[in-house]
Order: structure tokens, then sequence, then C-alpha cells
């Protein structure tokens, strides 16, 4: 980011407000450009302040006003370059009229101001809150009174603690109402050096040996403010300013990360900062308390620390029992699912009336993994003569597809009425646990993503899988998918080819729903499911018993979900069980249509519309606050 530098206007000032006959006035120029030069000054005088008047001869910066400008005001008009070329002006105008000489003056005095009139020196205190912000009043206003009510001149004298090691001004004073204000935040806590130049004064008016403004430390200033009249009659006192100490919040390293991040599919998710170094940990968000530790009858620490994660997605973060960042059980950062998490990491010192927090936003981003692929069959049961359809997906997206390969097993041995799943990669079952990584075999000139199992085929597990490319990791990918039963002939398990002839399948059906009720009612059903509350919005749950057919052949049914509500649902591919998709509200609808399709190898279908009531369930009350 590059800043451009741009003409900034100057400013004129005129050092004194009440100007006085034979007392010297000067004029100065403000502007922050470099290059400023070539000032050529004028001054006029103005009985209203509108219209002006040139003074012959006052072209310098300095200027003591003559009794022809008694009453009237004055201006200090400069013209001058800088390095953005000539032609620049400034002005200045007199905050009161110009007054005459008086004849006696007498001058200001502080002696209203002394905090304690038992001593022979003036002097006054005023307190500060440590870390007040910079510009806040200290206290009371320094003023002096003058007998004359003559307008004074407030300064802030050069002394050792009037500005820190690097030249920055702890304290400014209005120079027409005597109040100081803080000039940088200050400090009262144990081990700061901030002021450790902090001394006595010397010079009028001096204080006794004795008495050396306290002993000067890290939590007190001693400064001098002059007050002068226009005659310049003036006056001078020594005010010591206490910086007093408050209970301060924690505060977070210059360095702390706030942005941070973790690889998706890791196991487990490791939070660090860009891709690498060791996990993030309370020692990252390392804190400091200025208020340090102090013992004695109301001692305190602050100087242990604990931490807590909050914000928009704080519920999924935690600090664990070794102090690092990590996400709760149950929960893994998913790319697709979303790319960054929005948290806020606190820190807490103190206990009891001394907890102090403070906080800080960090995002933590989320960046793509290598998922695995997965590829879907479209039977879930080979039969001899109908086409198998394989498709592939992948999380990562931009999935191309290279080559498809289908393989055989060797020969499983099968009973009628064994459990699905035979050919899945199942040690808890008999088959392809037994056939072998090795027991597979390619068959020849099969690489589209559609295969039509052969008699050859019959008794032999059958799997695709998909070489391809995605936009994340390797150059080639691969997925593979199991039909969970081995090749059969007409019907489920059926390997038996005397059995070619006079074959006719039987379509899967619905079973009567209500027995109570006279006739069928195949054709429809109902479900129940009781509504979301704000104890319980996880999608996904289970809604009643699974809606599923019967096949006379023993067939493996493949369970579809359609209708006027489909999308607020999904279904068990495998067993017919529904499931909430998004959350369910009985105040805003109670009841919902959907359509079960059960489909066997064969193609033939049978369907079953299914109402599903949302049970309505005790909701918390909702306070509402209205404002205005």
């Amino acid at each position: 980011v590059t800043v451009t530098d741009v003409d900034d206007a100057g400013t004129a000032s005129i050092d004194r407000p009440q100007p006085q006959v034979d007392r010297l006035l000067s004029a100065g120029l403000l502007d922050e450009d470099d290059g400023v030069a070539d000032e050529r000054w004028r001054w006029a005088r103005s009985e209203d302040g509108r219209r002006w008047t040139h003074i012959q001869g006052a072209s310098a910066p300095q200027r003591s006003p003559t009794q022809a400008d008694v009453g009237m005001y004055l201006r200090a008009t400069v013209a001058y370059s800088d390095k953005f070329g000539s032609g620049k002006t400034a002005s200045a105008v007199s905050a009161n009229r110009v007054e005459a000489r008086p004849p006696a003056n007498a001058a200001p005095s502080f002696a209203g101001q002394d905090d304690d009139e038992a001593t022979l020196y003036i002097d006054v205190a005023r307190f500060v809150a440590e870390s007040t912000a910079k510009g806040m009043p200290i206290g009371e206003p320094v003023s002096a009174t003058d007998a004359d009510e003559d307008i004074l001149l407030y300064e802030l004298l050069d002394t050792p603690d009037l500005e820190d090691g690097d030249d920055h001004a702890r304290f400014t004073i209005d120079s027409l109402s005597g109040q100081i204000r803080v000039g940088k935040e200050l400090d009262a806590d144990p081990g700061e050096t901030e002021d450790e130049d902090s001394t006595a004064l010397t010079g009028d008016p001096a204080l006794p040996g004795n008495e050396d403004a306290d002993d000067a430390d890290n939590s007190e200033y001693v400064l001098r403010v002059r007050a002068s009249d226009p005659s310049t009659a003036s006056a001078t006192v020594n005010v010591i300013v206490r910086v007093t100490n408050v209970n301060e919040p924690p505060a977070f390293d210059d360095d702390a990360p706030t942005l941070l991040s973790v690889v998706e599919n890791a196991d487990p998710p490791v939070i660090r900062v860009g891709h690498g170094g060791p996990p993030i940990d309370a020692d990252t968000y390392a804190v400091t308390d200025q208020d340090g530790s102090v013992t004695g009858p109301e001692g305190y620490d602050d100087t242990t620390y604990t931490y807590s994660v909050s914000g928009v997605d704080g519920d999924d973060f935690a600090f664990d029992s070794d102090g690092v960042l990590v996400f709760r059980t149950g929960h893994e950062p998913d790319f697709e699912d979303r790319s960054s998490y929005s948290i806020t990491v606190e820190a807490h010192s103190g206990d009891g009336p001394r907890r102090r927090s403070t906080a800080l936003d960090v995002t933590v981003e989320v960046v793509d993994g290598e998922d695995p692929g997965a590829v879907v069959l479209s039977q879930r049961q080979p039969e001899v003569g109908i086409a198998v359809h394989a498709a592939v997906s992948d999380d990562d997206g931009g999935v191309t597809v290279r080559r498809w390969v289908w393989e055989l097993s060797e020969e499983v041995t099968v009973h009628r009425g064994a459990p699905s799943r035979e050919c899945q990669d199942d040690p808890g079952t008999p088959g392809i646990d037994v056939v072998g990584e090795e027991g597979w075999t390619a068959i020849p000139g099969e690489t589209s993503a559609v295969y039509a199992p052969k008699p050859a085929d019959v008794g032999r597990c059958l799997r695709a899988t998909a070489f391809y490319t995605d936009n994340v990791g390797r150059a080639q990918d691969k997925a593979t998918g199991v039909l969970e039963v081995p090749v059969g002939r007409h019907g489920s398990f059926d390997t038996d080819p005397a059995s070619d002839g006079g074959f006719v399948n039987a379509a899967p059906v619905f079973p009567d729903q209500d027995f109570d009720t006279e006739g069928d009612q195949s054709d429809r059903t109902s479900r129940e499911v009781a509504e979301d509350t704000a104890e319980n919005t996880v999608t996904g749950r289970n809604i009643g018993a699974p809606v599923r057919a019967l096949d006379e052949d023993d067939d493996l049914l493949i369970y579809t979900l359609s209708g006027p509500d489909a999308e607020f649902f999904r279904i068990g591919r495998n067993d017919g069980q529904l499931k909430t998709e998004t959350p369910l509200n009985y105040e805003v609808r109670s009841s919902y249509s959907v359509v079960v399709t059960a489909t066997d190898p064969f193609g033939a279908t049978d369907s079953i519309q299914v109402t599903i009531n949302v049970i309505d369930v005790d909701d918390p009350p909702v306070i509402t606050v209205i404002t205005g």
C-alpha cells in the first residue's frame, strides 16, 4: 500500500491571546509539507474582524502593537512556498482586540491553588488513572488569578518529565484555561520504567531541600506551569501529577496471529499458522497483565492466565488440557462444507472481582485436501444380461474419468438367504475377504461405465474401478465400487443354469399398511417425527420405522425418494429408512408428503405415498426486549 503525499494546507498562529501596546507578538507558520521557504509576512488591523487595513511596514513575523492598534483585531498573513509550489497563504487573527498598556499592572498569582498552605512554597497535585486516553483532562485546570482580570496565557515549561525518551510529550496544556491533558498513555504498573527520569525541580519556584515532590518513581511526574498576562508579568507553579493504578485487562502480544489454517481430512486435524510449524496453543496467544502480582493483606496475582474460545463458530473449538487449540470431539473440518471459521480467542487474568478479559478475533481457514472418491453402482444385485451403470464422485470436484476397469473375483459359495454385503470387503462375513486382493481378474475390453454380466460371471463378485483426475491432489486418483452379492441368474442368489427356462420375475410389493382397516392400504402409509427445537436441531434423524417392500425372489431392492416434499428428507438407499434433511418446525408446517419407490435388479418397481406428520413439542419461551 503506497500512501501518496498531497498538498497539506498550512496554518498560522499568534502566540498571545490578548495583544497589548508595546508587548511583542510573534506569529508562526505550520505546514507539514517539506520545503517551506520564502515566507513573506504582512499585518493588518480591523475594528470588526471583517474589513481589514494593511499596516505599513509590518512585514516581519514579530510585531509590537502601537497606540493606533488599540481596540483593533490584528491579523498576520504569510505567503510562502513548499515542495508543491509557491502561492501558498495562511492567516491568523488575534483572539481579542489590542488593549492599551495599563499605568500599573498586577502580576497573576497561583496562591489560591496551593494544596498545602502550611508550606512555604506553592505546589498543586493532580491525579490521573493509568491508561487514560490521550487528550483527556487531568483534574481541574491549574488556573491563576489576576487582580486586573487580564486574559492569561498558560504554558508548560520544560522539565525532565514533560517528554519521554523518544521526545513524545507526556502532557499538554490548554493555553487559555490552564487545563492539563494527557499527551500519551501513562502507566503505574510494577516494573514500568517509562518515566524513570522523574526528578525534583531546580530553580524558581524552588522546593525546599527536604521536599522533592516525594520520591520520584514510575507513577509520579513533576511539571511546571507558567501563567503570564498581556504585560508579560507571570507566575509559576509546580504541578505534581500522580498516576493511579487501575485493574487492567491482559493484553495479547503484538505478533499474536489472527489467521490460522487447518488441512481437511487430517486425523486428527491440526490447527497451525500457515501450512507448517507447531500446533497453535496458549503460548501462541501469550498475554501479559501489567498489574503483575502483589503480596500483602490485599494481595493479588494477575499473572496466571486461562483461555477460552467464543465467537460465531466458537462452539466448534476449545483449548484442551495441554493448552492446544483443537476442534471439539465430533467436529471435523471439511473444505467442501465450509472454507473458514470465525472465532474469538479470549484470555482471562485475575480471580473474582479482579477477573479481566481480552479478546482477539481469529479466522481459521480450511485448506482443501485430498478427498477420497466413491463409485456408486446402479444395482445392489448383479444379474446376467442386466446392465450395471457405474458413476464416480469426489468432493474435490473437477472429476474427469480417464478409464474404467471391471473385475471379477474367484467364485464365491453363496447359500440362499445369506446376508447382504457378501461381496463387500467385510471381515465379519464370508466373501471377498476370502478372495483377497490378488483374487480379482480384469474383464478384457470393458473400459466404459456400463457392464452387463455374462453367464460365465455367475457366482463371482463384480467390482468397478474408476481412474480419474480431480481438482486436488495426485494427477490420477482411483475409486472402487463392489456389488453386494455375486452375479446371479434370473433371481437373487440363483446360480443354477437349469433355471433359465420359464423364469418370471416377481416385482417388489409394499405390504398392507393397516390391517385394522378394510381394504388394501399398500399405496399409502404415514410416519411421525418430533419437531426440531433449540436443543435439538440435528438433521439426519430417523423418521419412524423404515418403509420397506417385500420381494418373492429375495432380490436386493434399491429405495428412492420423490414427491412434492422430497427436498426436505432423504432415504436410505438399501434399507428404506427416512431421515430429516432440514430442521422441521411444527408451527411453520405440520405435514409433508413424499413417495418411496422400491426397484429390483430387473427394473420392476412399486411405490407408496408416505405422509410425514410433525409432532408438536414444548418450545422454550422467547423474551423480546423492545427499546425506544
